[in-house]
């Protein structure tokens, strides 16, 4: 029981009602209802904040893609995964996956700061229609992992900063050294390089990160485009459901191949998560397992999916 209120006991959940019925829909002022109830103003804002905490006020920002998004399952998402934030685009006719995810960046991304982007066909495609989102000439772009090399057309990398920052004016921070390399050896000496240093640094300060989400399947671009000598969809699976940036991870979301992240030349697991907000844009059936363990290890935090895929979500 709070403090009586014109000689009138309340409870504790009618008292947090009152205070926001006064704020939320009577306009009133957080120094008004102090007055009127005879109570500290900073109670008053704690009060609302318990409002809130308890749902008793509840906020819905109308957006113009919502009607391209799947809301319901979203929720399901958010609290079964305890998630930030996740998007379901629908695939019902004249719904674009790329526009929404662009939609929904625009409404997220700084104007300032650093945001990191890993490599991957989805970023990519995305990447295509980032012209929708406002310029942001103060953002740096920072590449989460080195480049591909001869392999960039199939798994772009540094042409997906260099496409994100054009679409956006911002500033593309390039790594300028290869994804993975022999030895753990070989990738510390690289690092004392002062321009791959630089470049690493940026890493650290980086306020978003937007990844795309590997699997374990045979046809897997990691697997098919033979990046890692000798790695085979068995081998990763005896330990493994997918990866992020190279770094692979189990159903629970634990980093199973130290032996190879040791070796990639770009954000470590430690890095990464270090990262508050963590996006990662993936969709299609084989990759639910990769994307469950994701959520479940909150490898990443916001999700950017499909229908189809969310609904095989919620499901596990």
């Amino acid at each position: 029981m709070r403090k009586s209120i014109n000689n009138e006991q309340m409870s504790e959940r009618g008292f947090l009602e009152r205070i926001a019925k006064m704020y939320y829909v009577l306009g009133l002022t957080q120094k008004d209802i102090a007055d009127q109830l005879d109570i500290g103003r900073s109670s008053v804002a704690r009060f609302l904040n318990e409002a809130r905490e308890e749902g008793i006020v509840q906020f819905h920002i109308q957006s113009k893609t919502d009607n391209a998004r799947r809301s319901d399952l979203e929720t399901r998402l958010v609290m079964g995964y305890k998630l930030k934030d996740a998007v379901v685009v629908k695939q019902q006719q004249g719904y674009s996956f790329e526009t929404t995810a662009v939609n929904y960046l625009n409404s997220i991304l700084p104007f300032h700061g650093s945001v990191g982007l890993s490599w991957g066909r989805t970023l990519y495609s995305v990447g295509q229609s980032m012209h929708l989102c406002e310029p942001r000439p103060q953002l740096k772009l920072v590449q989460l992992c080195g480049s591909a090399g001869a392999k960039e057309n199939e798994i772009p990398a540094s042409a997906l900063i260099q496409t994100w920052a054009y679409a956006i004016d911002a500033k593309p921070c390039f790594l300028p050294a290869p994804t993975i390399v022999e030895s753990k050896e070989i990738r510390e000496i690289l690092l004392k390089d002062e321009n791959i240093r630089n470049s690493y640094e940026e890493i650290r300060h980086v306020d978003v990160a937007i990844v795309g989400i590997g699997n374990t399947e045979p046809d897997s671009t990691i697997l098919t485009t033979n990046f890692i000598h000798g790695l085979t969809s068995e081998k990763l699976k005896e330990r493994s459901v997918g990866d992020v940036n190279l770094h692979f991870f189990d159903e629970h979301g634990d980093f199973t191949f130290p032996e190879i992240s040791e070796k990639v030349i770009g954000a470590s697991p430690l890095d990464f998560l270090r990262i508050p907000l963590r996006v990662g844009m993936a969709y299609g059936k084989d990759k639910t397992s990769a994307i469950a363990g994701a959520l479940k290890g909150r490898i990443v935090n916001i999700l950017v999916t499909d229908e189809e895929t969310a609904q095989l979500l919620v499901q596990k």
